[in-house]
């Protein structure tokens, strides 16, 4: 399966740009939110054991300041 460009694609693009500010996207329950902002995005879960697992996966990209910063 091929990758395809989608509105959620270009929305980030935008915000990576700096072409726009103060997005959230979010799942249906509002239990989830993904905050992107032209350096990065914060991550907000719905339980400290998905933030754990999401981090764990993923923990090259986060940031080597000692802070996390």
């Amino acid at each position: 399966m091929s990758w395809t460009i989608t509105l959620a694609d270009l929305l980030l693009r935008a915000v990576a740009d700096d072409d726009c500010a103060s997005v959230i996207i979010m799942d249906t329950d509002l239990r989830r939110l993904y905050l992107p902002y032209d350096g990065g995005a914060d991550v907000i879960l719905a339980s400290p054991q998905e933030r754990d697992a999401l981090k764990n996966a993923h923990a090259d990209w986060l940031s080597t300041h000692p802070l996390g910063l």
